[in-house]
């Protein structure tokens, strides 16, 4: 039996994503936010603010903070 490498490119992560078979952020590997509204589907990590959004136009989202301890 060989071992198969699970090393995924970028265009997989982002596709796992947009699926919603993967939930954690390509930037930063946080858990990400699914959201619709007025500007469509987008794909958001209030951890690092990156989004994944369809179309040109970066839409304005309000991301909840995340707590920090320690």
């Amino acid at each position: 039996m060989t071992v198969t490498p699970l090393a995924r490119t970028l265009d997989q992560e982002l596709v796992a994503l947009a699926r919603g078979a993967s939930l954690a952020c390509p930037v930063c590997s946080e858990f990400v936010l699914h959201m619709s509204g007025a500007y469509g589907l987008a794909i958001a990590c209030p951890e690092c603010k990156s989004i994944l959004a369809e179309g040109h136009a970066v839409p304005e989202l309000a991301l909840p903070t995340v707590a920090h301890t320690g």
